[in-house]
């Protein structure tokens, strides 16, 4: 598989495809820039201000266990873990220190068309926030297949859900996202993306309440990250859909180096004709180690 070409649970499933051994080991580092032009998920103007963010990322392979491989099928499963930290420049409370461990079970089908590669991933994650009440436990589960008809193009689809059981009953969410990705790499070192996302469920946004809000939400609690109720804001809990539109570049430095420059744009509505946009650009530079 073209390893440029690759993105997301895609890559992942592409390192557990070449572990194949049992040994442990670091597998790659992170360090990725982020522009959030609505962080608090708000409606008003009055309560959305942009905000800046760097990211580190750790991540690992802590067992491998190949099922299978031959001519046909690869298959196998891992262990895996990561560790980051975000620290958000313009809004302290907002940054989070998050540590996860996965298992995952791939198939790689050689002479089938369009070389389908199966993955079935189990999360669990930690997430020590800069505002105690974001603290909590996150629990996801998710499938995917990926379609590489040629060397230049691939494509995948998936699905997860994740629940999260935070400090507080406020961020206590269930989501499920729909998504499809697409990758073109016209050169062996370019590639361009581009994806769409469909989530439904939870969503905590932050704001000054309005009657609308109070009488529509399931929960509401003081946001320290934004000030809390002094400021008067208070974050709230809605059922939510979001479609989400990605598109991004990517180039490979090195054999082992790569840069990423990803934009987002976030629509969402939820329940009492609440409803939000947000962008994000993303710009990372990865290294495989």
């Amino acid at each position: 598989m073209n390893k440029h070409a690759l993105t997301g649970p895609v890559l992942g499933a592409a390192v557990l495809c070449s572990a194949g051994s049992h040994a442990a080991g670091l597998t790659g580092v992170d360090l990725k820039f982020i522009n959030d032009s609505n962080p608090a998920k708000a409606e008003f103007e009055r309560d959305i201000e942009e905000t800046s963010s760097v990211l580190g990322r750790l991540t690992g392979n802590l067992y491998a266990m190949p099922l299978r491989s031959d001519d046909t099928v690869r298959s196998g499963l891992s262990l895996n873990g990561s560790a980051s930290y975000e620290h958000n420049m313009d809004i302290e409370g907002l940054g989070e220190s998050r540590y996860r461990a996965s298992v995952d079970w791939f198939r790689e089908n050689r002479k089938s068309a369009g070389t389908p590669f199966m993955r079935l991933g189990l999360g669990l994650s930690y997430i020590d926030s800069e505002t105690q009440r974001r603290d909590g436990v996150s629990v996801d589960a998710s499938a995917s297949i990926n379609f590489q008809p040629t060397s230049f193009f691939d494509t995948t689809v998936g699905v997860q859900t994740a629940v999260t059981d935070a400090e507080t009953e406020v961020f206590d969410t269930t989501k499920t996202t729909l998504f499809a990705t697409a990758n073109f790499s016209p050169t062996p070192k370019l590639v361009l993306r581009t994806g769409l996302r469909f989530v439904t469920g939870d969503e905590v946004s932050t704001a000054t309440p309005t009657t609308n809000i109070v009488n529509t939400a399931q929960v509401i609690e003081p946001d320290e990250a934004f000030g809390g109720a002094q400021e008067q804001r208070f974050a709230y809990l809605v059922g939510a859909t979001s479609a989400i539109a990605e598109a991004g570049i990517g180039y490979g430095i090195s054999g082992s180096v790569q840069a990423n420059l990803l934009y987002r744009f976030v629509s969402t509505e939820a329940d009492g004709d609440i409803s939000y946009d947000r962008s994000l650009i993303e710009f990372t530079i990865g290294f495989d180690l």
